[in-house]
């Protein structure tokens, strides 16, 4: 139920998404779903949970894979790009957090940070090992989380992008820059 909501949510938002459209998704009726989530919110906290959960171990296993910051960075992002375009895998980010209720809020915050220092970490490492030389490692954070946060919301199968294209091309962004480079 929460991969087949996140996909929804993420594909059509939360509030264009209904109760209805989830369980027409699934083949149930709209009385199953309640009776595992109490409301609309309640599906969406989890599917925010679930996201964080799967995020996290992939932080770790970029993490124990060893190597430079950028080598832990860019390992991080491959396996989250692969999630990301997968419709399982929907439920891995999301960006926006305003629909879920203030205590729910809370907790997903909380709980983000963890995946949020590892990524800084990277960065950090990176710097500290001269893998990466940026000047602000947090709002480098803050930005690449940012534009993955985005990709299940824009991202469409049928643009025939596999999980290597978009690897690479925001692999290029994010680590090679935009400007043409001068010898």
């Amino acid at each position: 139920m929460v991969q087949t909501a996140a996909y929804l949510f993420n594909r059509t938002g939360f509030h264009a998404t209904s109760i209805n459209d989830i369980s027409e998704a699934l083949g149930i009726s709209p009385a199953a779903v309640y009776y595992y989530f109490s409301d609309k919110t309640d599906l969406l906290h989890h599917c925010h949970l679930s996201a964080i959960e799967k995020s996290l171990i992939l932080a770790q296993a970029a993490d124990e894979g060893g190597g430079s910051g950028i080598e832990k960075l860019e390992r991080y992002i491959r396996s989250q790009f692969h999630a990301l375009i997968s419709k399982e895998g929907t439920a891995w980010v999301f960006g926006d957090i305003s629909a879920l209720k203030p205590s729910q809020r809370e907790d997903i915050v909380v709980r983000s940070r963890e995946v949020d220092n590892f990524i800084l970490r990277f960065i950090e490492q990176g710097v500290a090992d001269e893998s990466i030389a940026i000047s602000n490692p947090r709002i480098t954070e803050f930005f690449m989380i940012g534009a993955l946060n985005w990709v299940p919301r824009w991202y469409r199968p049928e643009s025939n992008l596999t999980a290597e294209d978009l690897t690479e091309i925001f692999l290029q962004f994010a680590f090679d820059g935009m400007r043409p480079r001068r010898d």
